[in-house]
């Protein structure tokens, strides 16, 4: 599904259609990536059939009377919505919107895609969360620590995240992004569902950044809240790597700054598997893209970059001797690799992710 939605970047025609389909489907196709069941329905507290005509009978009333305020107050408390929504548009923007969000509040099922759009629409993202008909939803204040406790009442927005991220991206409004980021905090956390996570956060297009404990994208799957020390795999700097190639596709200036030093360890995990030609594509690569970096570090990772490609250059041209295995190549880089990995990805040292590039090589 991963690289499905990563094929969409450069398409110029409506992506945002594409990509809704195909979380849409996932449901519908069985293809999960959690165990826990969808809402099959999005309606609640319907009144009786009774009910319904009592209440249009007394809204009709009050506006023979001329009392349209009345009957808009009537018609939402007897959750008349249709002419509800329609005598809160005479009346003006702030009565709709505030029909809008009871009608999604008091009759739509928390969790559902229904009633996640409806609120959107009616502007307000902070609802979205929420689990009653009152409302006062959870977004956590301004999403800047993702790590800290999620208040999430009701399990409904996690059980069917492929469909609300499906809705949201097919109908974009204002803010949005802010659920989503905070619905992917809430698979991270909640449910160290760590792939719905980072798609919801490719969604929402949250910036990648280098490695701390609030830093949400490093890596495309990869656990860095979790495996600090072990989270830099060749398989997550390989799913990374297509996500800059897809956008890439769409646009030839495109540059992902973050992922850089990452691609400098996967040149130094070329290397130790004997790859040294492959290495040293990644070293020009990542040089490449270094040229219109503005970022303090760039010179660190430049001066990494250019130590492995010349050691690795002599080594190709039986500088270190014509019978020196690749593995003793890298060992010569190893000592200084540990001591600087920390600088180039910005956290722990990863001595523990060479061990297991080592493990994954044989």
């Amino acid at each position: 599904m991963l690289w499905v939605y990563f094929s969409f970047h450069d398409e110029s025609d409506a992506p945002e259609s594409a990509v809704a389909e195909l979380f849409g489907s996932a449901k519908r196709n069985g293809t999960q990536f959690s165990e826990f069941g969808a809402l099959d329905h999005c309606l609640q507290n319907m009144p009786s059939e009774g009910q319904i005509r009592a209440t249009a009978s007394e809204v009709q009333h009050l506006l023979v009377s001329g009392r349209k305020k009345e009957a808009l107050q009537c018609a939402q408390e007897g959750q008349l919505w249709g002419p509800a929504l329609v005598l809160a548009s005479q009346l003006g923007d702030q009565y709709y919107v505030d029909t809008v969000k009871l009608m999604a509040l008091r009759q739509l099922v928390a969790g559902s895609p229904l009633r996640t759009l409806c609120l959107l629409i009616a502007g307000q993202p902070a609802e979205v969360f929420s689990t009653n008909a009152t409302g006062h939803g959870g977004l956590c204040g301004d999403f800047s620590t993702p790590q800290q406790p999620i208040q999430l009442g009701a399990n409904g927005m996690l059980d069917d995240w492929e469909e609300n991220l499906a809705v949201i991206t097919a109908n974009r409004t204002k803010d949005d992004e802010l659920v989503l980021i905070h619905l992917g905090d809430c698979l991270w956390k909640d449910r160290s569902e760590i792939t719905a996570a980072h798609i919801c956060y490719l969604v929402a297009e949250a910036n990648f950044e280098s490695y701390s404990d609030t830093a949400r994208l490093c890596l495309i799957g990869a656990d860095h809240w979790k495996h600090p020390r072990t989270y830099v795999s060749p398989e997550a700097i390989q799913r990374t790597e297509l996500y800059e190639y897809s956008k890439v596709l769409g646009n030839s200036q495109f540059s992902l700054l973050p992922f850089q030093p990452y691609k400098l360890i996967y040149a130094y995990m070329l290397a130790e598997v004997g790859k040294v030609s492959e290495s040293l594509k990644y070293c020009q690569a990542v040089l490449k893209s270094l040229k219109t970096g503005r970022a303090p570090e760039v010179e660190t990772w430049k001066q990494l970059v250019l130590s492995l490609e010349e050691r690795s250059r002599a080594h190709q041209q039986g500088g270190y001797t014509a019978n020196l295995a690749p593995a003793k190549l890298v060992g010569k880089l190893l000592n200084f690799f540990d001591s600087t990995a920390h600088r180039v990805v910005g956290g722990p040292t990863t001595t523990d992710t060479i061990s297991i590039t080592r493990k994954c090589a044989r």
